[in-house]
């Protein structure tokens, strides 16, 4: 596997708050991806000149490309269509990588060839705005099946198909389902590669609204599986692994 092969997606609406330091955590990879694609879904803020003003400088390509406001699936969707790479990862305008992420989960891929995506730990914070941003833990590092906290190969989506442009919200929930009900193979790993925040302007932290997506993505598969009874014989496996194999021989070395 060539390590130069990750397209890494980031969708942004009006996310300019945190948006430099999500790059930023992408650009501060031990293992960096080949390009990083921004799809600005009709920003109305400042995103478009952090964006630029950060691939002025940036070690390697940052594509921007704008469209018409649409929802974070259609987003989604359009960096798929312009990403090269063999492996596809995502990440969202207002999270953080751990700096070893794409290393940790390419090694994995390695050691399982047969996968087809690889998924570690994420550490849920709310960020406060009233005290100043106050970022508190909120329960222990746990995976969540986020997209940003995977690696995914490009053929996966061949597989599972794109994501649902008619959901605003929940549209990873539902892919994920699909996911689930395909006969391919899925890596869990315990080492924590995401910081996912939560804060007043997330699209999630409209509580009903979430909710409303989420049943509905459970709907369509429940309706999925009654209607095909391939679906009911098409479920994913899952893998818990250890460290990947990169790790253990610094272990069996005496390295740290």
């Amino acid at each position: 596997m060539n390590a130069n092969c990750v397209s890494v997606i980031i969708p942004v609406y009006n996310g300019e708050r945190f948006l430099a330091e999500a790059i930023q955590s992408v650009l501060d990879q031990t293992l960096p991806p080949d390009k990083i694609i921004v799809v600005d879904d009709g920003s109305t803020d400042g995103s478009a000149t952090l964006v630029h003003r950060l691939a002025s400088t940036a070690r390697l390509p940052i594509h921007y490309v704008y469209q018409e406001n649409q929802g974070p699936a259609a987003a989604r969707n359009c960096g798929l269509n312009l990403a090269q790479g063999d492996l596809i990862a995502f990440q969202d305008a207002d999270d953080l990588w751990s700096a070893e992420k794409l290393a940790l989960q390419v090694a994995l891929l390695r050691q399982y060839p047969q996968a087809h995506a690889v998924t570690g730990y994420s550490q849920i914070v709310y960020v406060d705005h009233r005290d100043h941003g106050a970022i508190t833990n909120h329960g222990r590092p746990g995976p969540i099946l986020l997209l940003q906290e995977s690696l995914f190969r490009r053929e996966l989506f061949d597989l599972v198909g794109p994501f649902d442009p008619r959901l605003r919200g929940d549209e990873d929930v539902e892919w994920f389902l699909r996911l689930l009900e395909q006969p391919v193979e899925l890596i869990i790993h315990p080492d924590v590669v995401l910081t996912y925040r939560r804060h007043e302007t997330n699209l999630t932290g409209n509580l009903a609204t979430s909710r409303h997506q989420f049943l509905l993505a459970l709907q369509r598969a429940v309706v999925r599986r009654r209607q095909s009874p391939q679906a009911n014989a098409r479920t994913a496996t899952v893998i818990f692994a250890n460290a990947p194999i990169f790790r253990q021989d610094e272990e069996k070395n005496g390295s740290t």
